[in-house]
This record gives structure tokens, sequence and C-alpha cells, in this order.
């Protein structure tokens, strides 16, 4: 968004502008906001946006009437309505006025942006999206989520990619990249790679937001996914929604590269950045030590073949003072000091890794996260039901989580990961062994006894397995009526396994966990 693209918000709610701007202005736009409603159509008459956030209901002049002024002088604006409840006269009258889009309140960043993202979208629709889109600068620095990775450019869009595929995997039959205009999540699935002879491999998104560009190229030529992953391999450029917060669970692969040969150095540490990891090389090693003071890594990749017979004892004397260290030693295939490094305590013995790009695997198992907790098998029949969840969360918000029945079970899977996540972080928890079934009249029930009432049903809804989506358009908030401000309905994709709807891996189930209690905290 080179050019600034502005956005004017008009809301009596100062706190709805304010977190408006809050969500567009670290994305790269300009942001005008205006709390009267005759002051902000004056402002929308005489000024240029890219689109206009308007509030339905406002004193003096409500939403409607505001659309209906505006376009009598600007019929082409793209206008997003946020409204508290979006009743059938009012989005009649809303589309006969040429409102774009709704968002129901409160929404989420990821909502709003995706709404305001699709509609730009739309309206430009460029022929390669993915070239308009500025690519972040060669020294970018790459940032982890398991095996998936993202970089940011000048104007705060993340490329993002995985290194889910290893380059000396079989042939890629195909590959389902997302969709721009999708809201992906942190750790939930991005893209799915289906390899000859293997299992289709889900590739997580390292962040939550909209994705406004794809890699098409991948679709009729994946080869660049092996050849060079963080480069012409990437998959999608994503709008971040939580970049501060998630960067956090996000890490830098940050190597020693100890060799006494410069040149062979040199083409090593090209190879490993393009891996997407962060190079500290080093001839000497007595002065490894003041290196990894400075560096901070974790692991150091020890190139046998240039200290000889000396090599053995230099690792034994690294370990002595790094016992955490984790030891790459890269030997030639000639090499007769393998036992004599074994026994040293070592993370790896590899024969030459650069030649065959084992290196990539290797580096998988380095940076690995600990391993999930186990959650039980998906088939445990004798589990109790977990028929919802209600807390009271720290802004003092009543929040009921219904699941559809069967969903979820306390002690296996994702119920039980919640409930074990929820009593960590010590909210007020009461859990129900009776299922609450998923109708219009015990929805309401519900609302009436809480802030809010979060829906999670597993339905089919045309993304991978496991991903999630907030529906707040869902055909139960429409049936609901009064009720229907309180309520919101999020789907997850269902695995391919009817009986068993959400066995997934491990590490996708904590995803989906972790965002289940965000939603229900932020309430």
């Amino acid at each position: 968004m080179s050019n600034e693209p502005t956005l004017l918000v008009v809301d009596d709610e100062e706190a709805i502008c304010e977190g408006c701007n809050r969500i567009f202005s670290r994305q790269g736009f300009v942001v005008q906001k205006c709390s009267d409603a005759n002051q902000g159509l004056n402002m929308a008459i005489h000024g240029e946006y890219a689109a206009i956030l308007l509030d339905v209901k406002m004193p003096e002049m409500d939403g409607l009437q505001f659309l209906e002024s505006l376009r009598k002088e600007k019929p082409g604006v793209p206008v997003v309505l946020m409204t508290g409840y979006p009743s059938i006269p009012n989005a009649a009258s809303a589309v006969r006025l040429g409102a774009s889009d709704y968002v129901t309140k409160p929404f989420t960043p990821e909502e709003i942006s995706q709404a305001v993202h699709r509609l730009l979208h739309a309206a430009s629709n460029p022929a390669g999206a993915a070239n308009a889109i500025e690519a972040p600068a060669s020294d970018a620095t790459f940032h982890f989520y398991r095996e998936a990775w993202y970089q940011t450019n000048n104007e705060g869009i993340a490329r993002v990619g995985a290194l889910a595929v290893r380059p000396n995997a079989a042939k890629i039959e195909s590959i389902r990249l997302p969709r721009i205009g999708e809201v992906v999540y942190q750790g939930l699935p991005l893209a799915a790679v289906t390899v000859a002879g293997q299992p289709t491999r889900l590739t997580p998104s390292p962040l939550s937001g909209v994705v406004v560009a794809v890699n098409d190229s991948l679709v009729g030529d994946p080869a660049a996914l092996l050849s060079d992953p963080c480069g012409q391999g990437w998959i999608a450029c994503v709008c971040p929604t939580r970049l501060e917060e998630e960067s956090q669970k996000c890490s830098l692969r940050r190597v020693l590269l100890l060799s006494r040969d410069t040149s062979t150095a040199a083409e090593q540490a090209e190879r490993l950045r393009r891996l997407g990891c962060d190079v500290r090389t080093v001839a000497d090693p007595k002065e490894l030590q003041a290196a990894q003071k400075n560096f901070d890594s974790k692991a150091i990749l020890f190139d046998a073949k240039t200290f000889d017979t000396e090599g053995p004892s230099i690792v034994g004397a690294i370990n002595a003072e790094n016992p955490s260290m984790k030891i790459v030693v890269m030997a030639s295939a000639d090499c007769i000091l393998e036992p004599a490094y074994r026994i040293r305590r070592i993370f790896y013995y590899a024969v030459e890794p650069f030649a065959d790009n084992e290196i990539a695997d290797i580096l998988a198992g380095v940076f690995a996260p600990p391993p999930s907790p186990p959650l039980g098998p998906h088939n445990s029949e004798i589990a109790q039901v977990l028929g919802g969840v209600f807390i009271t969360n720290r802004n003092r918000t009543r929040v009921r989580l219904i699941p559809e029945p069967g969903l979820l079970r306390r002690e296996t899977g994702l119920g039980l990961l919640l409930r074990h996540k929820l009593m960590q972080e010590r909210f007020p928890l009461e859990s129900s062994p009776s299922e609450t079934p998923i109708t219009p009249m015990h929805l309401l029930s519900a609302a009436s006894h809480c802030d809010r009432v979060i829906v999670l049903l597993a339905k089919k809804h045309g993304r991978l397995p496991g991903s999630l989506t907030r529906d707040t358009k869902a055909e139960y908030v429409a049936m609901v009526g009064a009720g229907a401000d309180k309520v919101t309905t999020l789907l997850v994709e269902p695995s391919e396994l009817p009986e068993y709807p959400l066995a997934f891996e491990s590490e996708v189930v904590e995803a989906l966990a972790d965002h289940l209690i965000r939603e229900m905290a932020s309430c």
C-alpha cells in the first residue's frame, strides 16, 4: 500500500474509532476518525477515501440516512456498515443504498480487516496482485512458528511460507493455497501440500490476519517449495492483525557456523540464510564463547573437515562450557572420527549435509519446539461429554461456550486442553456434562443468563481441516432475535473422520484451544 490509502471511520463511540485506528494504521492505512455523523458526512463528501466504516446507530443521523445522503454525492465509494444487529429491514435498505458489506459488533481485528481488504481487492482486482505488494528487504529477518515463517515489509505486510516439505522429499503432486480475503489464524492451516506416496501435510500459518496475496505460480510449478522455500517458494502475503502479540510465540533460527575454511563457510552460510537462518561464522574456537554471548544462538554447526583430528576435543570443550548447546557435526564421507564425536554428546552427526540438502531436516530437529502434551485417543468412548464451559473473564464479562452435542469431551482432545488452559489462566470456570441443543430457543435462554454466548460447530465450509471461521452472520444468530448481539458462531472445518470431527494433530488442537480462549477472554 505504497500510496497510503485513507479510511474514514464514523462512529459515535470513541472506543470504536480508536480501535479501528489502531488496527488499520498498523496495516499501512491513514485513518481519519469522526464521532459526529453530520461532520462525518461532510468529510465523506469532500474527502477522498478508499473506504468508509460507518456505524448504523448514531444520534441525530443514523447510518442509513448518512448512506442515503452520501450516495447522492458519491455513489461509488465503498462503505462498510458496523452494526450491533443486522435486522432484515436495515439489511435490505443498506443493500439498496449500496453498502459494500457489514460487520456486527463487537468485531475482531480479523473481521473488520477482512471486510475492508475484501472490498478493496474487489474494487481493484489487479492481475498479479502478489507483484503489487512490496517484497520484504533482502535482509529482512525470518521469524519462525514451528516450521512456518514470516517476514514483514516496510508497510507491515507479512510474507509467509514454510519449510514443511523437505528438499529430499518425492515429487509434489498438488498444493492448495489460501484464497485472497480469507482470515487465517496462527497455528491453524494456511496451505496443504500433497507429496507422492505420503499423506497430505497441512502447513500452519505463522500469524493471524487477512490473506492479501498468494503465490499462484506454485500451483503450476511447486518446485520452489523444495528448492527455495524461504524465497521464491513463499506461499502468501498476510496483513497481520495481532503481530505484536503473536510475534512473542515466534523465534529466530540463529546458528553459529564454526569453520576454518573461509570460502566453504561463506557458501554454507549463504545456504543457511536461504533456509531462513541468521548465521554468524567463527573461525577460531577460542572466539566462540564471545560470539555466543553476543549472538544468543542455541545451535552450532561444526565443520569437522576443517579441524582434522583436533575436532573431537574442541567439541568436548564446547560441551563443557555450554551443556545446553545443540552441536551438529558436519563430516566428510571418509571421516574416521565418528565414534570420537558421538561420545562427546553431540546433537547430530551428519555426512556432507549440504550435498543432498539434509541440512533442512537437521535444522527442523534443532529448532523443533517441545512436544505438545498428550491429549488422549480420539476414539475414547468412555470420556465424559463436555456440554459447555462458562467463565467470567478479566473484563468481568460472563461468557458461555456451547459446543454442538458430542463435539467436546472432558478427558480427551480439545475439551481436555481447553479446560486445562483455562484453569492455568485462573479463570473462574464451570463446565457442564449436560449438552445444550443448538436451537434458537436454547440460545436465547443462554443469552439471557450471560453477556456473551459462543457457539462452536464442526461444519464443512470449504476450508482446510482444522481451519477456524468466526461467523457472526450464521443462521443461529439471525434466528434468536433480541439476544443475537450476544451470540458468536465459530466454525471448525472437521477432520476427514466423520465420527471424530476434531481428530487433528496435537499442534492444531493446541492452536484451536488458544484461539477459543482468546475469544472468550477478550469479550
